[in-house]
């Protein structure tokens, strides 16, 4: 047996046990929206249902004058055919407004529903990096003991030197929990957008915006609170979100 076969194993069962989880939520969402799009069809056929009744009674109207002055007792009947076909315009009118409502209702269940979804997808990625960094406080450990002197990741630094007059960075290793640590940020917050766009019906401009409402789950500089952009991590904005934003207010987010 291959020395590294029990890990590749464990890899791959990860791996298929989060696309079962990711097709688990993705058919919960889209059973969502596939209920929003059929309430917005109903909508649509009883609002063309009112616009035909509105057209007859019109259509009805404006030839009442003729009828009646060839037919005086025309003229009880014609009127009430017209309010009766005005009434039955307003009733329809009343089921897409009802249909355009729940609609909108099962849109915002979806993306309750993703918005869930991506924060255990979140919470399954920091566990994966914190039993990665874990088994390097481990091995540093041993390493560590065994050399005889401190081993700390390189990191990061960018300054300006006043002498050469421009900026010198040393590189950063940022070690293999750092992925799944930003995957888990950028996860968060397209959950977080999406909550704050459920409360506030409009987008958070930064992260700063994120940080007062859900707490500081992101690293934003008091000076710099509001220009950390949304997008920090990856993209904010959900496909799903996208699609609710035009169904619910019709517009979506360039």
């Amino acid at each position: 047996m291959s020395l590294f076969t029990k890990p590749i194993e464990t890899a791959r069962k990860n791996r298929d046990q989060a696309l079962t989880d990711a097709a688990q939520w993705e058919a919960q969402a889209a059973a969502k929206r596939a209920e929003a799009d059929q309430l917005d069809a109903d909508a649509a056929q009883w609002e063309a249902q009112a616009a035909a009744k509105r057209a007859e009674a019109d259509q009805l109207d404006a030839g009442a004058n003729a009828a009646i002055l060839a037919d005086e007792s025309a003229a009880e009947r014609i009127t009430a055919q017209v309010l009766t076909l005005q009434r039955k315009a307003s009733a329809y009118d009343q089921a897409a407004r009802e249909a355009r409502a729940k609609a909108a209702d099962a849109a915002r269940d979806s993306l309750r529903v993703e918005a869930d979804e991506l924060d255990k997808a979140a919470t399954k990625k920091k566990q994966e990096a914190a039993k990665i960094d874990a088994e390097v406080d481990k091995l540093r450990a041993k390493l560590e003991e065994y050399d005889g002197c401190p081993y700390i990741r390189q990191v990061e630094e960018s300054d300006w030197d006043a002498v050469d007059g421009r900026y010198r960075t040393t590189v950063r290793h940022h070690g293999k929990s750092f992925a799944s640590k930003q995957e888990a940020l950028h996860l968060t917050t397209q959950s977080q957008v999406i909550r704050y766009w459920l409360d506030e019906g409009t987008l958070p401009t930064s992260l700063g915006d994120l940080n007062d409402k859900y707490g500081a789950t992101h690293n934003v500089l008091a000076g710099w609170r509001g220009d950390t952009p949304i997008s920090q991590y990856g993209e904010p904005i959900t496909d799903g979100l996208r699609e609710a934003m035009a169904a619910i207010t019709g517009q979506g987010e360039e």
